[in-house]
């Protein structure tokens, strides 16, 4: 299952919030940006976790 599927299921409201922010700056922010944003924004006690998804050294694959 794709990862944006699985949010959708999980949490609606924040994918929605998600998809209204990405459209207030004309697509310019990728989903999942957005996503994030929107998580933090109705979770900020889980401001951690959107730092951990935009480290520039992560570079997504495991060793």
């Amino acid at each position: 299952m794709k990862l944006s599927a699985l949010r959708w299921l999980l949490d609606p409201a924040t994918s929605l919030l998600a998809l209204r922010l990405r459209a207030q700056v004309s697509g310019r922010m990728s989903y999942d940006a957005a996503w994030r944003l929107a998580r933090v924004t109705r979770h900020p006690d889980e401001m951690v976790y959107r730092y951990h998804g935009h480290l520039a050294e992560d570079s997504g694959d495991e060793r």
